[in-house]
């Protein structure tokens, strides 16, 4: 076994969501600011291949007093190779650490384009994850633009793994065994299922759907989502209880036209009744146009942006 210590770093507000999914791979996790601590064997490559929520992994390969760090580098550096050490000095204490993904974990190669309000696919799949939906009940995004929360969506009832084409940093440290890599790509591979469940996306917009198609088809899920025109307003679910989870429109300030988009959802409202529902808001009182009170609602950044994310149960 290789046990191994590491910090992934994710969206502010999303720690504890984190720390949930690093768990259920099989870590000892725990939220701590950024990010989310956790422990096991092969826990870099496994975040790395696995976590949908993080954005990177620091591989620790040293910890000890502010005041060893000096007598500390060189030993730490012939472990890192040519990986270069990133450091944290905090309350008198110091950590040595490596990038072990060596770029953002949250691109996860299938967008075709980046549309004009991107929202990276490591805070999709926390909407999704927020309330430890699994992919045994129906998936609702009924204004899912370039289809990014419905991808994540239909990745996780499929099992399939976010990491498995990809090459990551920790790949050319010192005594990296490869094949103990390729065994644990093999056996999340082998944990890829059929979605067996509903999973529905619309939009009211002809050309964001033709790119949440193309993006679809590039994520390999595309026969899994069921993707339709049509206004929030006028959606009709998939027989639930599930999970709805949306991103709606919002601009700089309240504007008229976003304030269209939040009443459409809330017309749907009624016809989720019995369903949880994740909602990525700006701070900004669109809620307020909700005909219910969030369950909870999480400070979170997307892209810089002050946001919120509001957890309903109609």
């Amino acid at each position: 076994m290789k046990a191994e210590r590491i910090f992934c770093a994710c969206a502010p507000g999303l720690e504890p969501v984190l720390a949930a999914e690093l768990a259920r791979l099989g870590l000892a996790a725990r939220a701590t600011p950024g990010g989310a601590e956790a422990e096991g064997d092969d826990a870099a490559a496994r975040a790395c291949l696995a976590s949908r929520v993080a954005d990177a992994v620091l591989l620790r390969l040293w910890e000890g007093g502010a005041d060893e760090l000096g007598r500390a580098r060189r030993a730490v550096a012939r472990r890192a190779g040519p990986l270069p050490l990133v450091t944290r000095a905090d309350g008198g204490r110091a950590t040595l650490s490596v990038d072990a993904a060596g770029a953002p974990l949250f691109r996860r190669g299938w967008r075709a384009r980046i549309g004009a309000a991107p929202l990276r696919e490591s805070l999709a799949a926390a909407l999704v994850l927020a309330r430890g939906w699994d992919g045994a009940s129906p998936f609702l995004d009924p204004m899912c633009g370039s289809g990014t929360i419905a991808i994540e969506a239909a990745l996780v009832a499929a099992r399939r793994a976010p990491g498995l084409g990809r090459t990551f940093a920790l790949e050319s440290l010192p005594g990296h065994d490869p094949a103990r890599l390729e065994r644990l790509r093999a056996r999340l591979a082998a944990e890829a299922r059929p979605v067996a469940v509903p999973i529905h996306a619309s939009d009211r917009n002809g050309g964001a759907l033709r790119l949440a198609r193309k993006n679809a088809e590039a994520a390999g899920i595309a026969g899994a989502i069921t993707f339709a025109r049509a206004d929030a307003a006028q959606v009709v679910p998939p027989p639930g209880p599930g999970l709805c989870a949306v991103n709606p429109p919002y601009g700089v300030r309240l504007d008229e036209d976003a304030a269209a988009a939040w009443r459409a959802l809330a017309a749907l409202f009624p016809r989720l009744a019995g369903w949880d529902v994740t909602v990525l808001g700006p701070d900004r009182g669109y809620e307020r146009l909700l005909p219910a009170e969030p369950v909870s609602a999480v400070p979170v950044l997307n892209g810089g942006l002050r946001c919120r994310l509001l957890v309903y149960r109609p």
